[in-house]
């Protein structure tokens, strides 16, 4: 069983790769399947992994370009702080600004490789059209409305329950059941057949995978003891670039090690994908208005805390608690001020998605609180279902 995380990076990879990927699946051809949720969701999301890519080269020129000015920033204050004259200074940024000239036209060059354009995709795809041939007669039946709204009750049971597969997604805002769904058409596969299920999937999210320290230990327990008892069969999940090494090794199938790096850092930039959060302008534009109010009310804090401390002088207990509340007080600052500066740099790069800018935020604490503000932003909208 492939799933869509491994078809739609087919969008991301050069042609070399792609040909080497497909490939590897034609070797298998006879035993292929995809769920119907799976091609599903790959006609709904080819178009947006072709834009990926073609943006991943813009937004690789854009951080480059940040990366510049803010060194020729520091170069500045470092130039003015020293009282160096216009000379020095410009000895100082040439080569910086050379060498960055280079990557960035370096960059661009290489986007020439990158073969599919939004075009191309909408009106002659070559990836859609290989992978029809290649799952003709061998993609699953949809559910009925009645099995359809029995799986999304269900669906919704377990997200709740934190049961696997599925959980790990109730944050999304659309298609939060499309993991389950795909899971259940597979069980009813399997239960048909009498043959081991091998999933190659790149979502290595909890709800699917066992890990520790980050390595990947296999399918969750719950999920193999469901195979096994609705279907009688074992249940494996690898990875793309995991199955590639397997065919680079097994199988007369050329497959080099750049693409099976490729598919792996495809993956990566998947785990990364799926860490995005979508967030309206209105949204960020509050949230960083709260922090400028939430500083500024603790910078009145910070000060009031140094008169009463002036007050206090003589008093040695109550200097500490004071010494200690400016401590926690500060430290509030920084964070928030950390948080803007932050914020600030992932708005400058970040994609957009139908009005929304798609941030990847790596600060759990802003994370967390963004994701808290898109959700009371929803619970505020009317009801149009």
């Amino acid at each position: 069983m492939i799933d869509s995380s491994v078809l739609l990076d087919l969008y991301r990879v050069t042609p070399t790769a792609r040909s080497e990927m497909i490939e590897s699946l034609i070797s298998i051809e006879g035993n292929l399947w995809v769920p119907h949720q799976v091609a599903l969701e790959f006609h709904r999301n080819r178009l947006e992994a072709a834009r990926d890519q073609l943006s991943f080269y813009d937004e690789t020129c854009k951080s480059l370009e940040t990366a510049q000015n803010q060194a020729l920033q520091r170069l500045n204050e470092f130039a003015n702080r020293s009282a160096l004259d216009n000379s020095e200074k410009r000895r100082l940024k040439e080569p910086l600004e050379k060498a960055f000239g280079v990557a960035i036209e370096r960059v661009k060059s290489h986007q020439g490789v990158f073969d599919l354009t939004i075009s191309r995709v909408l009106n002659d795809d070559p990836v859609l059209k290989t992978l029809a041939k290649l799952f003709d007669g061998k993609v699953g039946q949809p559910f009925s409305e009645a099995e359809y709204a029995k799986a999304q009750a269900e669906a919704a049971r377990r997200r709740d329950g934190r049961i696997p597969p599925g959980y790990k997604d109730r944050a999304k805002r659309t298609n939060p059941d499309g993991d389950y769904l795909w899971w259940e058409q597979t069980l009813i596969r399997a239960a048909e057949g009498d043959k081991p299920v091998l999933v190659i999937s790149n979502d290595e999210k909890e709800d699917w995978i066992n890990k520790r320290i980050d390595f990947s230990l296999g399918p969750r327990e719950e999920l193999i003891e469901e195979m096994r008892q609705r279907a009688g069969v074992s249940l494996r999940i690898i990875n793309f670039a995991t199955f590639l090494e397997a065919v680079r090794a097994d199988s007369p199938v050329a497959v080099s090690r750049e693409t099976v790096s490729q598919a792996n850092i495809a993956r990566r930039q998947g785990e990364k994908r799926a860490k995005r959060i979508y967030v309206s302008p209105a949204i960020i534009e509050k949230y960083e208005a709260h922090l400028l109010r939430v500083i500024e009310r603790r910078d009145a804090e910070l000060k009031e805390n140094a008169v009463e401390r002036a007050r206090n002088a003589g008093n040695s207990d109550m200097m500490e608690v004071l010494d200690a509340r400016a401590s926690g007080i500060q430290y509030a600052i920084n964070m928030y001020q950390d948080h803007l500066r932050e914020l600030s740099g992932v708005i400058e790069n970040a994609p957009r998605l139908k009005g929304d800018l798609a941030l990847q935020i790596d600060n759990d604490s802003l994370r967390r609180a963004l994701i808290e503000r898109v959700h009371e932003e929803r619970r505020r909208l009317p009801d149009t279902s």
